[in-house]
């Protein structure tokens, strides 16, 4: 029986995908096939490993520390990083050299400024914070709005505002949607005012009418988020500040506790605190002060200052013969006291709320 002549297998080559199948006949079109049908991974690839190949390894690490969308936002570095690997000239129109130069500059500095705020992370594993899961849920808020952008022109309605009051957006997330579009608005106002040749030839594809359609497109994204975080900070609820217990507050007051001399005794310093008139003798310059509250909660006391006088009525005066005045002030009404201070002979002066180590506190009153 004859054998049966063996059937040669015809293996099919892959066909090629991604940035191996764009045409690299003109540089035009590979740049607008690497923009439209090129994940934007693979495109953000492209430069992370031209800046690992040919920065310093400090400047690398730096460059590659920028936030995702600085890679992103520029797919024509990508085409003209990955022309250049192919070891095609650039047309006469295109200064590519000085296209990647540019912009991983640009990208260097964005890494630089996120470097120099970036707070150490821990040694073990962190958990994940609040912080983290805004930022991939702003990540995915902004994946969101790419896929409109892609779709551009045909994209209609988008108010990234309503979208952010939907899910009840943080204002960090609103804040990121800023930052991210903030440059392409930048990009696309400077394209539209002063023309430079390498945005000119990145934005080819589009006509004028698109590109100033675009421009508003971002405008309205940028303006939006500013509006919504505008909103969000309106609705904070002010904080009110904690209010020091009495003895806080006094803890570093000085003052004279008894004077032998005078024969006084200084009250606990806490009752000044809360009080509406409090009355105070210098045993050094013989002045005896009284000081009115301006404030409905009464007197703070902040170091040795007493905070919240009412400048216009407090006062002092210097006691000829404190013997004889010291006894009204300790027990009269401030009524009685305001009658015998008019008979004394020396002249009223402004007081303020300073106290020190000669100073006794005679009385703390609510009135």
């Amino acid at each position: 029986m004859a054998k049966r002549a063996k059937i040669k297998k015809v293996y099919s080559r892959r066909a090629r995908t991604g940035i191996a199948a764009a045409p690299t006949n003109n540089f035009n079109h590979f740049n607008d096939y690497l923009r439209l049908e090129v994940d934007k991974k693979e495109l953000t690839q492209v430069i992370k490993d031209y800046i690992r190949k040919n920065l310093k390894k400090a400047d690398a690490q730096l460059a590659l520390k920028a936030p995702e969308w600085a890679f992103t936002a520029l797919p024509y570095l990508s085409a003209t990083i990955a022309w250049k690997n192919l070891g095609n000239p650039f047309p006469s129109h295109w200064k590519g050299e000085e296209v990647i130069k540019k912009r991983i500059a640009e990208i260097l500095e964005k890494g630089r400024k996120k470097a120099e705020v970036k707070e150490e992370e821990p040694s073990d594993i962190p958990k994940r914070t609040i912080a983290d899961i805004v930022k991939e849920r702003t990540s995915d808020f902004i994946a969101g709005i790419e896929e409109k952008i892609d779709a551009f022109p045909e994209v209609t309605g988008l108010s990234v505002y309503d979208e952010l009051k939907k899910i009840d957006a943080p204002n960090n997330t609103a804040k990121g949607v800023y930052e991210f579009y903030l440059p392409q608005l930048k990009e696309m106002q400077e394209l539209i005012t002063k023309k430079p040749e390498d945005l000119v030839e990145a934005y080819r594809h589009m006509t004028a009418k698109e590109k100033k359609a675009y421009m508003k497109f971002l405008e309205d994204i940028v303006t939006d988020a500013e509006r919504y975080m505008a909103s969000k900070k309106a609705q904070r609820k002010t904080r009110t500040p904690k209010v020091k217990t009495a003895d806080k507050q006094v803890a570093r007051l000085t003052y004279l506790k008894e004077s032998k001399e005078h024969k006084l005794v200084s009250i606990n310093p806490t009752n000044v605190v809360g009080a509406n008139r409090i009355y105070l003798f210098n045993v050094k310059s013989r002045l005896i002060t009284e000081l009115v509250c301006r404030l409905a909660q009464g007197f703070e006391v902040s170091g040795t200052t007493i905070k919240g006088i009412d400048e216009d009525v407090s006062r002092n005066i210097r006691l000829r013969k404190p013997e004889e005045f010291l006894p009204l002030a300790l027990k009269k009404t401030p009524n009685q006291i305001n009658k015998e201070w008019g008979k004394l002979t020396t002249k009223s002066g402004k007081a303020n709320g300073r106290i020190n180590k000669d100073t006794i506190i005679l009385r703390a009153l609510d009135r």
